[in-house]
């Protein structure tokens, strides 16, 4: 799902869910690599666990680029429904820490301990 300055108080304000955010940019090779691992796995997931996996174009959303403060790309933070910023991240990471990150919000165990018992 993507997040605009439009669609912001839709998505996030209106929000019972934690919201997973990943502020991109189409020219950027790693917010590339992010975001296939988004739309392929991780927004199905978070779905699934009671977490909502939006992205945020910062070129077409100057305003929210401009609250968030967004200076490097990737970046990545999740919005609870009472609007306090947890795990915020710049950069791309091993695709186990944006899943550890929704189990966290999903009060579950890390991936890879349910894997292993």
């Amino acid at each position: 799902m993507e997040l605009t300055d439009k669609n912001y108080t839709t998505i996030i304000k209106n929000s019972d869910k934690p919201v997973f955010i990943d502020f991109y940019s189409p020219s950027c090779a790693p917010c590339q690599t992010l975001k296939k691992l988004i739309d392929e796995k991780l927004e199905k997931y978070g779905e699934e666990n009671g977490v909502k996996v939006v992205k945020c174009n910062i070129n077409e959303n100057p305003k929210l680029t401009n609250a968030f403060k967004i200076k490097s790309i990737p970046f990545t933070i999740v919005v609870m429904p009472d609007e306090k910023l947890k795990y915020p991240d710049i950069g791309l990471r091993d695709e186990s820490y944006y899943f550890s990150i929704i189990d966290k919000l999903a009060g579950k165990g890390s991936f890879f301990s349910r894997l292993f018992s």
